[in-house]
């Protein structure tokens, strides 16, 4: 089944990504029973809440296999070893967003013409996908911002995010180097990069922002982007001021 990679589709992951060709009929070892992309869900979906809870080390495929209901040969039969399973976990959210954020782009660059795209919309044209899937969307999203935000902090994470963020990544910072000229790419990326921590930790669902603005969720969530957006881009143009270093 096809994902969709257009802006209605934040809230919607259907299927997942195609299991690399096997010759099903025969093939030895093969788990009975159920259809092999539902499996496949119900694996994925079981690693992507386990992983997110407990991290990389602290889910093992025996408890993903009985969180899916499934024999434990069943998991490594679709994924192969764990660290394929991980893999493929964060994979197949990441085709999404990433489609979602160059979608965004791509109309940022319709709407400006041969301009620069000024850098609140840069910002949004890449949080606000990722912000709003943890907020509205199906537990499943909930579940893959909380593990993003494990994974941004932990050295496993440095290979795999580069393996399925960095490029729109850095076709983002080329626009942001067009919007700011002059400004050094070291300094944009540092900006870039505190926005995603930024992006990451308004995801964490832990309830501090809510307790200290004495305020509720549904509140904080609907001004969590025009914030964030706000606050960077004023940063990112802090950046174009000449003496603005000590």
């Amino acid at each position: 089944m096809k994902e969709k990679s257009t802006a209605s589709s934040v809230f919607l992951l259907e299927g997942t990504p195609p299991a690399p060709a096997r010759k099903l009929q025969g093939k030895p070892g093969r788990p009975k029973g159920g259809r092999p992309d539902e499996t496949r869900d119900r694996i994925l979906n079981a690693a992507e809440s386990l992983f997110a809870d407990r991290g990389y080390d602290g889910a093992s495929i025996r408890d993903v296999a009985a969180a899916a209901d499934v024999q434990i040969n069943a998991v490594g039969y679709h994924f192969g070893p764990k660290e394929d399973l991980f893999d493929t976990v964060i994979a197949r959210r990441a085709a999404v967003m990433e489609a979602l954020r160059l979608d965004a782009l791509a109309d940022a660059r319709r709407t400006a013409g041969e301009a620069p795209i000024p850098v609140e919309i840069l910002i949004r044209a890449y949080v606000r996908p990722f912000i709003e899937s943890a907020d509205h969307g199906e537990p499943g999203w909930r579940n893959y911002a909380a593990l993003m935000g494990r994974l941004a902090n932990s050295p496993l994470g440095t290979e795999i995010i580069a393996r399925h963020y960095d490029d729109t990544a850095r076709t983002y910072l080329c626009e942001f180097q067009r919007t700011l000229p002059g400004v050094e790419l070291e300094d944009i990326v540092d900006g870039f990069s505190a926005m995603v921590a930024a992006m990451l930790g308004i995801c964490a669902k832990t309830g501090r922002r809510e307790r200290l603005a004495n305020t509720d969720r549904a509140r904080a969530a609907k001004k969590s982007i025009d914030v964030l957006v706000r606050f960077h881009a004023a940063g990112f143009n802090a950046l174009s001021h000449t003496n603005w270093r000590t």
